[in-house]
């Protein structure tokens, strides 16, 4: 319960969020498959449609692939502006081999008060939280002095081709302030650092495997190479800082190098992910790596390599502490939950970076731990998705007053 009589309308509706409908409809969502590859959210999707259909709420389906579409609900207020956008992604990895899961990764079965399956945290559980919300302010008759929508979007895990970036660039998505549901375990996040993929190939000298010494092998001049990376660079990126973030981060994803086992392999090339925290660029982060390397090439041998890096690399999520929403925010979960809340940062990468350079504040928010996100027994508990909804609900009834 909220502090004092003033909240009296904020008391009635928290109270009417019932935790059973909320764990059903999490349970629905992870039984309809929407896994990776193939990434289809057509089942998905058609759950939430049922449940918003049955509440007479208005959405839209929009899909520029008709097996990945996006949904996108919308509870008007008594204006059209300032709009309120709950986004998350219904989109999974996929689930590895069933047989080692505690209980089958599409079931959505409870146990000591945990919600078991693929999607349980990233992201169906904020999505759960997302539309129930919305569904409890519908039901309650409240005319918000704002719009609120609610996206529920495909293709986060292969590239928002399909998804965010998709309906962001048709003009589909135009909040004025966004909350982007995430793993955070129910904190509300202000910042986040972003991915950036660089490779890096070595060149050797082939020759017959019989004769190592008349080549030059680019496999184990590489592991040479990636050593005095770590030596080198590593605790440069590890004294690079932020309030709510972890140091900036490089990891070496991917090796292959060399034709077959009796030749001495010409060439290697490694896929790294380097995270970015606000502030870095992906000219920067390269050209930290290509001094290092020149200075293996004039110190240590003779050194041939090619470094190079594509695809977008987004701005961050980096929104001031004392920015009104997030205050809002941040004293919404605390009347919520009862318990002093502390800012923090995303530690992974979400889709709220295509709207990270709109000029508008954006927050994380989620139920569950990151950690559990794409692995075996992911999970929610119960008690962090009820808390969620409420949050949610509360935000908006306090932000769009």
């Amino acid at each position: 319960m909220l502090g004092n009589g003033r909240f009296t309308l904020e008391n009635h509706v928290l109270d009417s969020i019932q935790e059973s409908e909320v764990v059903r409809l999490l349970q629905a969502l992870i039984q309809a498959r929407s896994d990776f590859p193939p990434g289809d959210c057509r089942t998905t999707v058609a759950v939430i449609a049922d449940k918003l259909t049955a509440a007479n709420i208005p959405f839209d389906i929009l899909a520029n692939n008709p097996h990945q579409p996006n949904l996108v609900a919308t509870l008007p207020g008594n204006a059209q502006t300032p709009t309120l956008l709950f986004h998350a992604h219904i989109d999974t990895v996929a689930p590895g081999d069933p047989a080692v899961w505690r209980h089958p990764p599409f079931s959505g079965a409870v146990e000591n008060g945990l919600v078991y399956g693929r999607g349980a945290g990233d992201d169906k559980s904020s999505v759960t939280a997302q539309i129930m919300a919305l569904l409890t302010l519908a039901r309650a008759g409240v005319r918000l002095n704002g719009r609120l929508q609610v996206a529920v979007v495909a293709d986060e895990e292969s590239g928002a081709h399909q998804g965010t970036r998709w309906l962001r660039d048709n003009h589909h998505l135009q909040p004025d302030f966004l909350v982007v549901g995430e793993q955070t375990q129910n904190q509300v996040a202000v910042a986040e650092r972003v991915a950036c993929g660089i490779d890096l190939t070595i060149f050797g000298k082939s020759t017959h495997g019989a004769m190592p010494w008349a080549g030059d092998n680019a496999v184990m001049k590489t592991a040479r190479v990636l050593a005095w990376l770590e030596q080198k660079l590593f605790p440069q990126l590890a004294a690079k800082s932020h309030p709510y973030l972890p140091p900036a981060t490089l990891n070496i994803g991917k090796i292959s190098g060399g034709l077959q086992w009796n030749i001495v392999p010409e060439t290697c090339k490694v896929e790294m992910d380097r995270r970015l925290l606000p502030g870095e660029t992906r000219a920067a982060a390269m050209a930290e790596i290509e001094s290092l390397l020149d200075e293996y090439n004039a110190t240590v041998e003779p050194l041939k390599y090619e470094l190079f890096s594509t695809g977008k690399v987004a701005p961050n999520i980096n929104t001031t502490p004392d920015e009104p929403f997030v205050q809002c925010a941040n004293n919404a979960l605390q009347d919520v939950t009862g318990q002093p809340q502390e800012l923090t940062g995303y530690v992974q990468t979400s889709d709220g970076r295509w709207f990270a350079g709109d000029g508008f504040p954006i927050i994380i928010f989620g139920p569950s731990d990151p950690a559990v996100g794409h692995a075996t027994d992911e999970h929610v508990s119960v008690e962090h998705l009820v808390t969620a909804t409420k949050f949610l609900t509360l935000l908006a009834l306090r932000w769009l007053n």
